[in-house]
């Protein structure tokens, strides 16, 4: 007798291969059966007649570590909610783990307030050992956040490194991948790797390498020196052969828009020639980024401390004004996404608190910051949809939410609604304007990220397979976050079985939490 069989569903195995009106059974947490018809008797029994069965959705760029929700909320509500069965951690430079020193956790600060932090682990096997003793409703793979080796050996200090201490990362680096960790990120463009040199980021590449390990980059530049940032995260995959996820790819600001081709036309031809890259992409025209790093390079370099004593030094603040003044940005117009509580301008633009101040907006931001705490957080619109859509449909793209999973509940701060809703609302606008089969939709989601990634049994539907799986309804399945009220879930998703567990049924979350802490194999 199977645990659960799944009737008559649309099965969209995550192969690529065409649909097919199949049965799946299951038996504890694999798939143990997939045939036209299945008349063997089942503890439980679905009728998907009219539903579409995928494999679970795996998001390559998440932050659930670094937002802190998976020791505060290990529901991960708003991405089970959504299909959501593997999440990768340890993106854009910031990990948990391994923590070398006490300023190694630093690299978190600008998405979560430290104060009054636990950690009880220093090294990424005890981080592991830690987590593989609670349970999450998705299961949780990471990777380790260059920012948080390298911080463990620099602090605030913005400088090069002297050649024991890169060797020192790299033994570290190499531990850590023995131990589990599925690869290296890097944030390129945060204040604590702006002066990364290319020689260090080779080394640590050419281990990733040897370990068949990811190496997931946020670039230097999103914005004017797009293609240069480009150029540099690709040659490191091309004369070291490592495997590389460009994370959250898209282009900044209406005067970058015309890079887009170039940028496109770079990584196509570098994988061509057998470059192992590809990007990840979430399906909205706004972002979600820390205050300061709208500051100088220079005001940043160096930490909060630092930073903070420009503020304080009248010419250092006015050529800090002045840099704004001239960026082109429409500050007026950000909305505030977050800031300390003493603060009350959270959903307000930054125009509207620069009225209630009595300063510019430049001021203001100023102000924001200082005050604001670490963790002062923003929304952007400056992307083009045209171009973000043709990200999500290219052939080297999955799509990652670059959030995290957070409560159906608002707790005074304002999350960017891809954290709710990137795969309904990458979903809902291929079934509408069908400029992708399905089939290739959902790969994008599932086999095509869990090959990337490394991970084992995941990501297709078939014989053997962990049961992670996702029921849909196409003609309902559609993202309901928005920016004023992002903590709304997906509609449209029916089942979500994590091991076999149901997370999510007939639309509503149970509370099991079937999810784990994985190790890379």
């Amino acid at each position: 007798m199977y645990s659960l069989l799944i009737k008559n569903a649309l099965v969209v195995d995550g192969s690529g291969n065409v649909p097919q009106i199949l049965d799946v059974a299951l038996q504890g947490d694999e798939i143990a059966n997939i045939a036209p018809a299945i008349t063997s008797s089942a503890q439980n029994v679905i009728d998907a007649k009219g539903k579409v069965l995928a494999p679970g959705f795996i998001d390559p760029q998440n932050h659930s570590d670094s937002y802190w929700q998976l020791f505060d909320n290990p529901s991960l509500d708003s991405l089970i909610t959504q299909g959501y069965t593997t999440i990768l951690t340890g993106n854009c430079g910031a990990s948990l783990a391994p923590l070398l020193s006490s300023e190694a956790l630093l690299s978190v600060q600008k998405w979560h307030n430290l104060e009054a932090t636990n950690i009880n682990w220093q090294s990424y096997s005890e981080y592991l050992d830690v987590l593989s003793e609670k349970k999450f409703a998705c299961n949780v793979a990471g990777l380790v956040g260059y920012s948080t080796l390298r911080r463990a050996i620099v602090g605030d200090q913005i400088r090069s490194l002297e050649k024991n201490e890169i060797a020192a990362l790299k033994l570290v680096l190499e531990e850590s991948l023995k131990n589990g960790a599925f690869g290296l990120s890097s944030g390129l463009s945060y204040a604590h790797e702006i002066i990364i040199s290319e020689l260090e980021l080779y080394e640590l590449a050419k281990i990733l390498k040897a370990k068949d390990a990811l190496f997931s980059v946020h670039l230097r530049s999103e914005g004017g020196e797009l293609v240069e940032a480009i150029d540099e995260a690709l040659d490191i995959a091309k004369n070291t052969g490592v495997n590389l996820k460009v994370s959250h790819l898209k282009v900044r600001n209406e005067l970058n828009w015309p890079k887009f081709e170039q940028a496109i036309e770079l990584i196509e031809t570098a994988y061509h020639q057998g470059a192992n890259v590809h990007f990840d992409v979430y399906p909205y025209d706004t972002i979600w980024q820390a205050l300061y790093s709208y500051l100088p390079k220079w005001a940043i370099e160096g930490g909060r401390t630092i930073m903070l004593k420009h503020f304080a030094d009248p010419t250092q603040k006015n050529k800090i004004l002045m840099y704004l003044n001239n960026l082109g940005v429409k500050f007026s117009s950000m909305r505030i996404a977050s800031t300390a509580s003493k603060l009350s301008f959270v959903g307000k633009t930054i125009g509207q608190a620069a009225k209630n101040l009595g300063v510019s907006s430049e001021q203001a931001i100023l102000n924001i910051i200082e005050n604001g705490g670490s963790e002062v957080l923003v929304f952007e619109k400056n992307l083009d949809q045209t171009q973000v859509n043709k990200f999500t449909l290219h052939p080297l793209s999955f799509l990652g939410t670059d959030g995290a999973g957070f409560s159906g509940v608002y707790n005074g701060k304002l999350v960017h609604p891809r954290c709710f809703g990137t795969a309904g609302k990458f979903l809902n606008y291929v079934l509408a304007e069908k400029k992708l089969t399905l089939e290739t939709a959902i790969k994008k989601l599932t086999s095509g990220p869990a090959k990337k990634i490394g991970l084992h049994k995941r990501g297709e539907i078939k014989v053997g397979n962990f049961a992670d799986l996702v029921i849909f309804d196409p003609n309902k399945i559609k993202d309901m976050a928005t920016y004023e009220n992002p903590y709304q879930f997906t509609a449209g998703i029916e089942y979500v079985f994590v091991n076999g567990q149901a997370a999510v049924a007939e639309g509503k979350i149970t509370g099991q939490l079937p999810g784990y802490a994985l190790r890379k194999r």
